[in-house]
């Protein structure tokens, strides 16, 4: 199975991650609702906590996930959620963030021209701004991430922004090398 999770401030995740169930089979659409900055501050754990569960029902299934979408999944697996596969797509997550034991294989798909998780990661540094960023926030989704476990997608030539990877013809150009990529493991 195909567990897609959306990001944050996303009303309607067919706008985004959800455009992937016309690109790949069996798919799940985790859908946690409408979050602004305080849900994030206050639910993401929460919803980390269901993600486990479904996860533990379905033992077998590759994540995709969205930007606050990858905190949610990397903060379930932090609980001992077992992934055996994780797609980030312009994860809001630091770029030094270490992926924990329990995912088995990450890749990370990044654009220079993500705006949102850069100025994440310059709130970070601001004093008392750092209070209201979430933990788990930084330019990863732009940076790309050191873990050496992760494989790295920099598909800055075709992603014009933070959420660019959901057009039709950006998952057309970007899917099939994630696919490949997942398939060869």
């Amino acid at each position: 199975m195909n567990v897609l999770i959306h990001g944050y401030n996303v009303s309607d995740p067919m706008t985004t991650v959800g455009r992937l169930q016309n690109r790949l089979s069996n798919t799940y659409l985790f859908v946690y609702g409408w979050f602004g900055l305080t849900s994030v501050l206050l639910y993401n754990e929460r919803e980390a906590k269901r993600l486990k569960k479904f996860l533990e029902q379905n033992p077998t299934s590759t994540v995709y996930a969205h930007s606050n979408g990858c905190a949610i999944a990397v903060l379930a697996a932090e609980l001992g959620a077992k992934i055996p596969k994780l797609v980030c797509i312009n994860p809001a997550l630091k770029t030094n963030y270490v992926f924990p034991d329990t995912i088995e294989h990450v890749c990370v798909v990044h654009t220079k021209h993500d705006r949102p998780t850069k100025v994440a990661r310059f709130l970070d540094k601001v004093p008392f701004v750092q209070l209201l960023v979430p933990n788990a926030w930084g330019a990863m989704g732009s940076d790309g991430a050191e873990d050496a476990r992760a494989k790295n997608f920099d598909f800055t030539d075709f992603l014009d922004g933070h959420s660019a990877f959901f057009k039709y013809k950006n998952m057309d150009k970007c899917l099939p090398k994630i696919r490949q990529w997942l398939a060869s493991l």
